[in-house]
């Protein structure tokens, strides 16, 4: 009788041990990690391996989402500031967004460039883009950004007089086609 009595006891304390391991894991071992910045952005556009870099040591399973809102954000914010750096923040503001449209105003407006030399640039990444055919991974990462998160670029070609005063705002608007081309891969766009 006792020699039964012990087997149970083993076998319960086996099997306690081992679910109490199993939620011990589930429980500390899970993490999940959030692409919410263009620097993760363009890592993941790169096809760096994220969970190798920036997966913690303790973690079993990890789990990865996108957080498309907070990298336009970012995006915008970058390519303002560094917009406003090239025209010595000369305006109140070179880059916005509203909702998933790209505002940008054209450096030609304050800087001596023609229009269509900015706009063919911008519209040849975006193209480029849209085929993955950059080689380059900064023009990967700035042309990859536009067409994976935002509808549309519309860039401001804004004409100013001699005293200051706007006398005309021209937009060029650059499809980026992103709803389509996510349908035709059956997903829904970010």
């Amino acid at each position: 009788m006792s020699g039964q009595f012990w087997a149970k006891l083993r076998w319960s304390t086996v099997v306690s041990g081992t679910l109490f391991a199993l939620a011990t894991t589930l429980l500390v071992g899970c993490y999940q990690f959030k692409i919410d910045t263009v620097p993760m952005w363009c890592d993941q556009l790169a096809g760096t391996n994220l969970e190798g870099k920036y997966r913690p040591f303790w973690a079993v399973f990890v789990g990865t989402s996108i957080d498309a809102e907070a990298i336009r954000d970012d995006f915008v914010a970058m390519i303002n500031e560094a917009q406003m750096q090239k025209v010595e923040h000369r305006m109140p503001r070179m880059a916005w967004r509203e909702g998933t449209a790209f505002h940008l105003i054209n450096l030609s407006t304050l800087m001596v460039i023609e229009p269509g030399e900015v706009i063919g640039g911008w519209r040849d990444g975006i193209e480029k883009a849209k085929s993955y055919s950059h080689t380059d991974k900064a023009d990967a990462c700035l042309y990859g950004t536009v067409v994976s998160l935002f509808d549309s670029m519309n860039i401001h070609s804004i004409e100013i007089d001699v005293l200051g005063r706007n006398k005309g705002d021209q937009i060029t608007t650059i499809e980026t086609e992103r709803a389509v081309r996510a349908a035709k891969a059956g997903v829904k766009p970010i």
